[in-house]
């Protein structure tokens, strides 16, 4: 426990009052005025640490998050009995952000949300969970260690509606994700239903939404059975790389929705994710840690003539709208 500035703004007062106290020859109303004092401050002291006893606070295993999408990171709150006032959980990672939420009130069992800014991709290492109070008055600040959340880390992988909207439209996502219209099997058209808000852009039919004058998504059935198979060279400028990962991204979302497995091959990875292979989540990973390798540097593994090649030359790009 610590003080807060207001705290040693308080301490100052009290220490100007006992001085006062002492230098006046009529010093009854400032006895009083201590006595009322101390009882303020020795409240102020004890209050925070009973404010956070029997508080028990657990994390889920963050979820990765896209890059640019704010994050979230749920938390659960348990308190046998009694109710907690203005209590405060941080998640400090060990690039420097920090991500905290706020419960006012406390009763019983409850949630909350730790939140931050948007973070760029990459591995984030969770250096510290905290969770602190300065209820009641504001005096001082009590602070409790937490057990970090599974993983103790959080994931920050390449954005897929970046490259959704820029040139890879959702129209075209299929013939882009299953290396051209040869490869895509018997995967097929089968409606179009109006948009929701939890499908994000990923499979907005832009052209059928144009001449409805709503958005409208396209379903597909079917597909290869085999999956899906992707391989990614990293000896790349950053901004082709970026692009890349963020293509990759896009088609591990594609994959997932229509449970197609993914084989992804790079430098020092080859690997099958989705159904009867690793978890999607590993996937994504690997997008938010790839770095580029030197341009002389060792080339993906070798595979069939079928995989999807990225990143794509930009005159494969210009066809692809």
């Amino acid at each position: 426990m610590r003080p807060t500035r207001f705290g040693l703004k308080a301490l100052a007062f009290y220490a100007a009052m006992c001085a006062t106290f002492y230098a006046m020859p009529y010093s009854n109303p400032f006895f009083l005025l201590l006595g009322f004092l101390t009882l303020l401050g020795l409240t102020g002291i004890a209050g925070p640490a009973r404010n956070l006893r029997g508080l028990r606070v657990h994390f889920e295993a963050p979820e990765p998050v896209p890059s640019g999408a704010p994050v979230q990171v749920p938390v659960e709150l348990a308190l046998p009995r009694g109710v907690r006032f203005d209590v405060t959980v941080h998640l400090e990672l060990a690039s420097g952000q920090r991500l905290t939420g706020h419960a006012p009130v406390v009763t019983e069992d409850g949630s909350l949300s730790l939140h931050s800014a948007a973070l760029p991709r990459g591995c984030y290492s969770i250096e510290r969970a905290v969770l602190e109070t300065r209820h009641p008055l504001g005096l001082a600040v009590r602070r409790r260690a937490l057990a970090l959340p599974a993983g103790g880390e959080l994931v920050v992988y390449p954005n897929p509606g970046e490259v959704l909207e820029a040139r890879f439209r959702a129209s075209t996502l299929e013939e882009l994700a299953l290396g051209g219209d040869d490869a895509a099997g018997d995967l097929q058209p089968a409606s179009l239903r109006d948009h929701r808000e939890e499908d994000g852009t990923r499979g907005i039919h832009w052209r059928a939404s144009a001449r409805r004058g709503r958005l409208v998504v396209q379903e597909w059935e079917g597909g290869r059975g085999q999956g899906l198979e992707v391989v990614l060279d990293r000896r790349a400028a950053p901004e082709d790389l970026e692009r890349a990962l963020a293509t990759v991204s896009a088609i591990v979302e594609f994959a997932g929705t229509n449970k197609e497995p993914l084989r992804l091959h790079s430098q020092g990875l080859s690997a099958t994710y989705g159904p009867g292979g690793s978890p999607w989540a590993e996937a994504l990973r690997f997008l938010a840690a790839a770095d580029a390798v030197p341009a002389g540097g060792p080339a993906p593994p070798s595979t069939s003539k079928n995989a999807l090649r990225l990143p794509r030359p930009e005159r494969e790009l210009a066809h692809v709208h």
